[in-house]
């Protein structure tokens, strides 16, 4: 979807984008018709956004550059009134896109930007420092029962105070952990840093002082606690490459010796220098991803890979150093260094950053900010008493869809008031049984919780978004300019963009009219004789001109070294070969002549002279040449059928 509507801003207005806010217009001139065409009009505001929005910030504004942005205008206004008056913006294609679109914008106004550059910031400050921790996981449903969630917690406490207290944290962990690799490393996760971990895990991370255990704190997952062995400044990115010899648990007490054996005689080969890193690992790593690459892995950070691993990788020194075989639950590895960078500036992670943020389950802070301020400024109010009551109209008949809603007299207490409505009772029983997804075994209170706060929750956001063509001008202007662009890109991609390629009539006759745009220079068709020295080269020649053919000469010159002549025959322009550059060629076997230390020899069977490509040669470039064709030839068909009309004194205000 978004490709589109960039399609629509680059190729219908102008080539480059930003923001250059020169002057705002006076409220009197913005409203002011600026262009009509077939009964419609646009405001001079509009055209002065749209203008800014696409212009060179880095330009001043001229009349020359207005009058220029003018005849691109015009052409996307001939384009638009076109395919309106086509039914393309009537289309079930068109509504559905476009509603998405709208659906993807209006969300994007249900975040609060301040909250969004606070967890911006604080993330980048996360960056700087890597933590070591272990966690005891006391898992628990999302949905578990009250009494669950409590029983929960007091385990949790009591795991607490037993660590603090003196306990060994890997023996409670491996007592009371529900973490599945909690067997294999005994709670012990080694570093991370930010967005490696859910956000309230990552923050109780952060938030405990090392050598401290922190208060149980829930996840998704159940209740936490956390030990903080270490902090470290963080140690950026590492790229290493690496041999493995497999030695999982799951094999014989064999094979796991046979493993640790080959990787002690690999890393022994490695260290007499009898082959290099990237030679051994394509060789004898059993890394079938990574073998044929020389064992290269992709750049990671800390908490990519597990413990071991990356220890060893951050604690190589310098590029092409090598670990002694290191042990983990895969098996046997050598790590060699590859590279090593820091962590970027705040302005190089920025970015990454905003796409990380809004991804992760910390962006919901962002629209918990928005939907508290909804509630404020309509004037929310909840009915703790009604809420409470109809909570003893439920029971477990809800979890399998058997419930019934008493009858509506018994439901008219509120619930809450939103924006003047009051919501009953009944309204929400009404929204409670077309929604609930019954659920065997759950907690029926705590589901009715979770869908009366989802009811609330998108109610707030769907009003918010009734109210954005109120609020938020810039709104209206962004929707205009989605369903603009997808209409035009369906009804240029008709006439123009598909009908380029796929009309090869039309391209054959385009490309017969206008054939001499597309020719060979002239040609040779012959063999190119590159040689490692002048003697090779002469020795070349001289063969040649006895008639020898290449087979002959490769075995004679070629009996020491592959290197010594290289041969490539075909069909040459000069001007596609740097070591052909300037000649003009002629018929027989040339002198030798230097090239880029290169000594060459050619042996031209036939000169070709200048002629047409063929389509087939050219096909892409025509298709292309065709297309802006066909572009022109529209514009002009539209100029005719329509006509636009510019309120020259508004628009010389604008330009002065």
């Amino acid at each position: 979807m978004r490709f589109k509507i960039l399609i629509f801003i680059s190729l219908t207005l102008v080539s480059k984008q930003g923001i250059n806010q020169v002057k705002e217009l006076s409220p009197e001139l913005a409203n002011k018709w600026l262009v009509a065409i077939e009964g419609d009009t646009v405001r001079a505001g509009d055209f002065w956004y749209v203008y800014n929005k696409n212009a060179d910030p880095e330009k001043i504004i001229t009349r020359d550059s207005l009058m220029s942005y003018r005849k691109l205008y015009d052409k996307f206004l001939l384009k638009v009134t076109e395919a309106k008056s086509l039914g393309y913006d009537t289309t079930s294609k068109f509504i559905k896109e476009f509603k998405g679109y709208k659906n993807q914008l209006a969300d994007s106004y249900l975040k609060d930007k301040d909250v969004t550059k606070n967890l911006i910031e604080e993330a980048y400050e996360r960056m700087q420092t890597d933590v070591e921790a272990s966690h005891i996981l006391i898992s628990i449903p999302e949905l578990a029962m009250p009494s669950d969630t409590l029983a929960a917690f007091k385990t949790a406490m009591k795991v607490k105070k037993l660590a603090e207290s003196g306990g060994d944290f890997k023996a409670l962990a491996k007592q009371y952990s529900k973490d599945p690799s909690v067997t294999k490393n005994g709670g012990y996760l080694g570093y991370f840093s930010v967005f490696r971990m859910v956000y309230p895990f990552e923050s109780a991370a952060y938030k405990t002082q090392v050598g401290q255990i922190s208060n149980p704190f829930r996840t998704r997952f159940g209740y936490h606690i956390i030990k903080v062995h270490n902090k470290r400044k963080a140690v950026g990115e590492i790229k290493v490459a690496h041999i493995l010899t497999v030695a999982r648990d799951d094999m014989s007490n064999e094979k796991k010796k046979e493993a640790e054996k080959n990787i002690f005689e690999i890393y022994s080969k490695l260290e007499n220098g009898q082959e290099d890193f990237s030679m051994l690992a394509r060789k004898f790593s059993e890394d079938m991803g990574t073998a044929s690459k020389g064992g290269v892995l992709d750049w990671f950070g800390p908490s990519k890979f597990v413990p071991e691993f990356e220890n060893a990788a951050f604690e190589l020194e310098y590029n092409g150093d090598y670990s002694k075989p290191v042990k983990t639950v895969y098996g046997w590895h050598i790590i060699q260094r590859i590279d090593r960078r820091e962590v970027k500036s705040f302005e190089e992670s920025e970015i990454d950053l905003k796409t990380k943020v809004a991804r992760s389950d910390r962006a919901e802070l962002s629209e918990t900010s928005v939907l508290n301020k909804i509630k404020k400024e309509y004037k929310f109010k909840e009915y703790r008493k009604g809420i409470d009551k109809f909570f003893q109209f439920c029971d477990s008949t809800l979890l399998t869809a058997n419930w019934k809603a008493p009858e509506d007299k018994k439901l008219k207490a509120k619930m809450f008031v939103f924006n003047g409505i009051t919501y009953t009772q009944k309204d929400f029983a009404e929204h409670l049984k077309t929604t609930l997804v019954p659920k065997r075994g759950g907690d029926y209170q705590r589901m009715v919780t979770y869908t009366y706060n989802r009811w609330i929750e998108n109610m707030l956001k769907e009003f918010e978004k009734s109210q954005l063509p109120l609020k938020k001008p810039d709104y209206v202007r962004l929707l205009k300019e989605y369903r603009e662009g997808i209409i035009l890109f369906d009804l240029s991609s008709e006439r123009v963009w598909n009908k380029s390629v796929t009309d090869t009539a039309g391209l054959r006759k385009f490309h017969e009219a206008n054939s001499s745009n597309w020719q060979w220079d002239e040609r040779m068709d012959g063999t190119v004789y590159k040689c490692v020295d002048i003697e090779t080269a002469n020795l070349v020649r001289e063969f040649l001109i006895k008639k020898k053919d290449d087979v002959y000469i490769l075995e004679k010159i070629n009996a020491k070294s592959a290197l010594n002549v290289r041969v490539e025959a075909g069909v040459y322009q000069a001007k596609d070969r740097s070591d052909l550059e300037g000649l003009t060629f002629s018929e027989g076997i040339g002198e030798v002549y230097k090239k880029d230390d290169q000594y060459i020899v050619l042996k031209v069977n036939k000169v070709l002279p200048v002629q047409d490509k063929s389509l087939r040669d050219v096909r892409g470039s025509v298709a292309a040449k065709y297309q802006d064709y066909l572009m022109k030839e529209w514009i002009e068909e539209l100029r005719a059928k329509y006509k636009i009309v510019y309120n020259e004194a508004v628009f010389n205000q604008l330009a002065p």
